[in-house]
């Protein structure tokens, strides 16, 4: 990756030195997301980060994946876990999503769909967020060579996550709760970018004051990379989220 800034690639250079494995890169114009990084796992040879073709500032995707690959190869190797669903998820979605309201027939048919596509992307949120947000801090305070393509792809996902406040099926929308996960990284996102523009759809939406708790509990969580897994628990106990996934350690082979 030629085109990348000297300091995203040193961020790489310390991954590969941390892991013992190199980054190999795989455009890939199917990925919902924009880049992912894949651990080096079943006699793989290299970690593979798999990237969107145009899909913004790749400089602040790549680096904000070695955030987390560099938070997760600091730990020993006792003390790194996998994170997997218990499959008790949709089940407390649809109560969720039926709570306190009466729906007709076609939207408690729809239910069942909609409860598993939320719990999907809850799942998914509350794994990436509250350290992803430990990351973008790291990223602003060591790196503000890169904070531009920062500020763009930060922008970028707040623009995205506004979706969220509008997704529906029927009647049926994203139940508030969740709905804290993106709000407490729109006030990340005001801090660190210096603006006051991303809370306000989620205060407007009456989900903020559940983005502040969510703020607040990771605050009292220690910053180091061996309370990741305490910061995700005290995010998932404040939603009502803790049971909808286990830790289970981590094998290279399994």
């Amino acid at each position: 990756m030629k085109n990348l800034r000297p300091e995203t690639l040193g961020i790489v250079q310390r991954v590969e030195a941390l892991s013992g494995c190199p980054v190999e890169f795989q455009p890939d114009s199917s990925l919902s997301i924009q880049a992912t990084l894949q651990k080096a796992r079943h006699g793989a040879a290299a970690h593979v980060m798999r990237y969107r073709p145009g899909s913004g500032p790749l400089d602040y995707w790549v680096a904000y994946q070695c955030g987390f690959a560099l938070r997760f190869f600091a730990l020993p190797p006792d003390q790194r876990f996998d994170f997997v669903d218990t499959g008790d998820g949709p089940e407390q979605a649809a109560t969720l999503l039926t709570s306190g309201q009466s729906l007709p027939d076609a939207d408690l048919e729809r239910v069942p769909m909609f409860a598993h596509q939320i719990e999907q992307w809850a799942l998914m949120t509350l794994l990436s967020y509250p350290v992803g947000m430990r990351v973008d801090q790291w990223l602003h305070d060591e790196f503000p060579s890169l904070r531009d393509v920062q500020r763009e792809g930060m922008h970028q996902i707040q623009q995205e996550n506004l979706r969220l406040l509008s997704m529906a099926m029927g009647r049926l929308t994203v139940p508030v709760p969740l709905l804290g996960m993106p709000a407490a990284y729109a006030l990340l996102a005001d801090q660190l970018l210096g603006t006051g523009v991303y809370a306000i759809p989620y205060r407007a939406a009456g989900v903020m004051g559940v983005g502040e708790a969510l703020r607040d509990a990771g605050a009292a969580v220690p910053q180091g990379p061996e309370h990741d897994r305490a910061l995700i628990d005290a995010w998932a106990q404040a939603l009502g989220m803790s049971s909808w996934y286990a830790w289970r350690p981590y094998k290279i082979l399994s």
